[in-house]
């Protein structure tokens, strides 16, 4: 039997040993186990574009797979350690609101087990959650570990809003792309953007306009510049979306 692949998702960045120490970990009990790198480079503290990013890559794992997020600005306060089953995949990580965009899911378990040694307060990535993705992959159930948990932490991200700023600048929103026709306009702070194209190189050089990405979801973007400099966005921004523009 193959060992589920285990991504990593953290806001780390590579320029400490954070992100090594969490796979060794993992590998010091599981050496055969395949990690994946879905990103490290989220900004600081970013739980809505690490909520994104990790509900828009988990469908391309194979089912079983785990999934550790580790973007935890509370770490060492009495949040919850969560373990989420959905779609055939196991999900953990804080009870911070990073995983909003997966609920409603088919089990929520606060992760009540710990793991015998030392646990520093300022770094549960290896110390509590690392360990909880080892019991996974000795095929431990979740339920096991913890209890049933009925009140997460839920981000609305339901309204229409910005949820992530990828490296080129695009700013990705939540808005389901086959609701972009002509004559959209979407309101970002205090711009408005109406030039809808099929593609980055279909929007004049440093001009904005409006596409449907990788994701399915509307951005706005400026060929060859950043559209979140452009317009002051970062995750968690509301925009407004319309339709029509009010000349229609």
């Amino acid at each position: 039997m193959h060992r589920p692949v285990v991504t990593l998702l953290t806001d780390f960045g590579l320029e400490d040993a954070y992100v090594a120490q969490i796979k060794a970990r993992i590998l010091s009990s599981i050496p055969d186990v395949k990690l994946v790198d879905i990103t490290h480079s989220l900004p600081p503290f970013g739980v809505i574009p690490a909520g994104w990013l990790l509900s828009t890559s988990y469908p391309y794992f194979p089912r079983g797979s785990i999934h550790l997020c580790v973007v935890d600005p509370g770490v060492g306060t009495p949040r919850a350690v969560l373990a989420i089953l959905k779609d055939g995949h196991a999900f953990v990580g804080p009870d911070n609101g990073v995983f909003s965009f997966l609920y409603p899911a088919q089990s929520v378990i606060e992760i009540t087990w710990r793991p015998s040694g030392n646990i520093s307060g300022t770094f549960h990535g290896r110390d509590i959650f690392a360990p909880v993705v080892v019991e996974l992959l000795k095929y431990v159930p979740p339920q096991t570990l913890g209890r049933p948990f009925d009140k997460p932490v839920i981000i609305d991200v339901s309204r229409d809003m910005v949820v992530h700023v990828d490296r080129f600048g695009n700013v990705v929103t939540n808005i389901e792309g086959s609701r972009l026709k002509a004559g959209c306009t979407l309101t970002v702070g205090e711009k408005k953007i109406s030039r809808v194209a099929e593609s980055y190189a279909g929007i004049p050089p440093g001009e904005l306009g409006l596409i449907v990405g990788s994701a399915s979801t509307v951005e706005v973007a400026a060929n060859r510049v950043s559209a979140a400099s452009l317009l002051g966005a970062e995750a968690g921004m509301p925009v407004r979306f319309e339709p029509r523009t009010s000349q229609e």
